[in-house]
């Protein structure tokens, strides 16, 4: 009995502990594809300091470079074959990429920026709906770091919006060991380095002034006009004849979509055969593929 009394005092103490100290949250914007917060930590209401260097105006083209060179390594297909694939599709970078300079440059010292993402992945068959979720900050030196807790992981059926997302509770900054790894291919970043020397699996460092130079040696340089003079414009040919009609769908394309439904219903079978879908699934992809012969 005094045992039980012990866990349950050793629990309560757990327990108030971490409700004392948490992250406070404060929504910059809200969309049904993604949703960007600012985040303070907290300890018994009160904030605790941080060092980062906010607010911080940052170019939208050298955020938008850094998230478009961002790549990770997936594992896919049956054979569960390693692969690198970048860590937001470009309608994402469009979206998100503008929220968050913002962002930066009206957090202030104690603030990071929280953030999720959301994208439709593209399969030949089956669409998969994930997500991306992390935190961006700004150090003194002038490096800018994104810490992910998720990179393209599938989404829960509950998630079918952004908005009002729950977050996961896991900070990632802590995150030493995961499945799902950076890889950390560009000239100004680098994976950041714990204490003890190893690399954290998906927690980036950008040098902002090697990002911004990166970005400008990337743009195509404005070739001058010469003082030439313009071509002669050939003169406008009126050409008479008979009226060409208008022809029926070119036939080869109808063979090329036939081919290509064939082969995702071959495809289809074998996901069936191996008992990577159910009946019920395969009968309404195969019902929607048909549909698509006329």
């Amino acid at each position: 009995m005094k045992r039980i009394a012990f866990l349950l005092i050793i629990s309560a103490a757990f327990t108030s502990a971490c409700a004392s100290t948490k992250w406070v949250r404060t929504t910059v914007a809200e969309q049904y594809d993604f949703n960007v917060t600012l985040e303070q930590h907290q300890e018994k209401g009160i904030v605790i300091p941080q060092k980062y260097a906010h607010p911080y105006e940052i170019d939208i083209s050298d955020l938008e470079k850094l998230m478009g060179d961002l790549k990770y390594i997936e594992k896919s297909g049956l054979m569960r074959k390693e692969k690198q694939s970048p860590v937001f599709q470009a309608v994402e970078i469009d979206r998100l990429a503008p929220v968050l300079a913002l962002t930066l440059a009206k957090a202030d010292a104690s603030q990071r920026i929280r953030f999720t993402s959301f994208n439709q992945g593209d399969f030949i068959i089956f669409s998969v709906s994930r997500k991306t979720e992390g935190v961006i900050f700004i150090e003194p030196a002038g490096r800018l770091n994104i810490a992910f807790n998720f990179i393209n992981y599938n989404r829960q059926p509950s998630e079918n919006t952004a908005i009002s997302p729950i977050y996961s509770s896991v900070d990632p900054l802590k995150i030493k060991v995961s499945e799902t790894t950076l890889s950390a291919t560009a000239p100004y970043a680098e994976l950041h380095k714990f204490e003890t020397g190893k690399q954290a699996p998906m927690w980036v460092v950008a040098d902002l002034e090697k990002l911004k130079e990166s970005n400008s040696t990337a743009t195509v340089p404005i070739v001058q006009a010469t003082e030439e003079p313009p071509p002669a414009v050939a003169p406008k040919v009126e050409i008479k004849g008979t009226p060409v009609e208008k022809t029926e769908p070119n036939q080869a394309s109808e063979d090329m979509l036939k081919e290509d439904i064939k082969n995702k219903l071959k495809y289809l079978k074998e996901l069936l055969d191996e008992g990577l879908i159910s009946e019920k699934d395969y009968t309404v992809k195969k019902k929607e593929l048909l549909d698509k012969i006329e």
